[in-house]
């Protein structure tokens, strides 16, 4: 596997280019009426592990999650774009849930969800894999296939955080 560090500052500054590049070339390519200009917003995943100081998965079909934490233990990244003036409606995606999807996420120690108005991260949820792993797999396809799906919306993300079984770690 291949990562890059986004704990160093060298790293952290040319990741915070690459950001505000990719700003720009979105910018350029909405006022071309050109849509969907970044396939699967791995940039969103960029930016989330650039907040959090994590080592980013190149990777992104890889057999871990999309970035390794401070202690090295695979994590994955879920998020939502605000809509309009807020995130009504918004629900985090646990898309294609197989068996291979699931055996990725057990080898994951945590889940990050965040909220995002486009290129800004606005909260970081973490929350510990074993919290919402029964319900994932409860929702996993028949026989192994890749028709299983889960969603969590953005007020049970909170809940937990009141509950205490989920912890705001942005801002």
């Amino acid at each position: 596997m291949s990562y890059i560090d986004c704990s160093t500052e060298e790293n952290r500054i040319r990741v915070n280019q690459i950001i505000s590049r990719l700003k720009q070339g979105v910018d350029l390519a909405t006022e071309l009426e050109i849509s969907n200009l970044l396939y699967n917003e791995a940039y969103v995943a960029l930016m989330i592990a650039n907040t959090l100081g994590h080592k980013f998965n190149i990777e992104t079909q890889g057999e871990s999650g999309d970035a390794l934490d401070a202690e090295d233990n695979p994590v994955e990244y879920k998020f939502i774009t605000k809509k309009g003036d807020n995130y009504s409606g918004c629900s985090f995606q646990f898309h294609w849930l197989s068996a291979e999807k699931i055996a990725r996420y057990q080898l994951c120690s945590h889940f990050y969800f965040a909220w995002r108005d486009g290129f800004v991260i606005e909260k970081i949820v973490c929350i510990e894999r074993d919290i919402l792993m029964p319900e994932i797999i409860a929702k996993a396809g028949a026989d192994g296939s890749t028709a299983g799906h889960k969603s969590f919306g953005h007020a049970r993300i909170d809940k937990l955080v009141v509950d205490g079984y989920a912890t705001i770690v942005y801002p």
